[in-house]
């Protein structure tokens, strides 16, 4: 008769077996909390930073969404970091609130998701995406989507990101969450700050989204040896009618779409950001201009 105590270890090694054999198959598939982006430049960069598009509703801006992604495309010194909830992707079944996001997509998910992808496959391959984050909105149709997206050339992780972006010889980092759990519709940029300060303590920039109500900031903040400058960021949305926003976020009886931007240089630590990226893009047009 087999002891009851050699069963149960029988069991407990079966059940320990199948949980390495697991970790082994899938530790590909599981996101990086940290990445790494090189751009080869002896000139300022401009980095956009976009969130919220929810590509497929009714209510997004598409010429807005139209006129960042020109710029990404064709402009030699402009690259696009994604702040998670680039697509609606509503779809059943979800919970009943949101049965009115459904209804307001005016293409199918299905044709979101295949979107979404070819648009990373075509930015990836150009050396123009810097990161993606993963939002609550890229994740409603199932883990089957996030593997798809995380097998993508590009960094990308689920919901945060630590970005360790260099720019010639400098090397920037940036903090990227989509959701934090310190939002707040009083003062919209208290996520991104509460973030570096327990989070990303040496970050140069940190981003949150999300909530779609945009803010900016340069605060000084303790760095290793001195205290520096640091750019915080609550990105906003490309939905110019939003009610999600009026009726959790927004103080305001109107919507504002903002997609900020920050100018990189190469070979020092200086960064300046804009409210508006049309504005960075001027900028640095000026400067390369002055440098002929």
């Amino acid at each position: 008769m087999r002891s009851r105590k050699k069963e149960l270890f029988e069991i407990v090694d079966f059940l320990q077996f199948n949980r390495e054999m697991e970790q082994e198959l899938f530790k590909e598939e599981k996101p990086k909390f940290s990445h790494e982006f090189d751009i080869e430049s002896d000139k300022p960069i401009v980095v956009i930073f976009s969130s919220d598009v929810h590509f497929g509703s009714i209510y997004t801006d598409l010429s807005k969404l139209r006129s960042i992604l020109e710029f990404v495309f064709d402009h030699p010194s402009v690259y696009l970091a994604v702040n998670g909830d680039y697509i609606d992707n509503f779809e059943l079944p979800v919970p009943k609130l949101l049965l009115a996001g459904i209804n307001s997509q005016i293409i199918p998910p299905a044709k979101q998701r295949m979107w979404y992808e070819a648009l990373i496959d075509e930015l990836s391959e150009r050396k123009k995406l810097i990161g993606v984050t993963i939002g609550n909105h890229d994740e409603f149709y199932s883990n089957d989507f996030i593997k798809i997206l995380l097998s993508k050339d590009v960094p990308i992780s689920q919901n945060r990101m630590l970005l360790k972006l260099k720019v010639g010889s400098a090397v920037y980092k940036i903090g990227m969450v989509h959701k934090s759990r310190f939002n707040s519709s009083i003062n919209p940029i208290h996520a991104s700050l509460r973030e570096l300060q327990l989070y990303f303590p040496t970050s140069d920039v940190i981003v949150t989204s999300h909530t779609h109500l945009p803010s900016m900031a340069i605060i000084p903040y303790p760095g290793e040896d001195e205290i520096t400058e640091r750019i915080l960021i609550k990105t906003g949305t490309l939905k110019n009618q939003d009610p999600y926003t009026f009726k959790f976020f927004n103080p305001y009886p109107v919507s504002h779409i903002s997609t900020p931007a920050v100018v990189f240089y190469p070979d020092e630590r200086r960064m300046i950001p804009f409210f508006k990226f049309e504005d960075a893009i001027s900028f640095i047009d000026k400067e390369l201009e002055m440098e002929v």
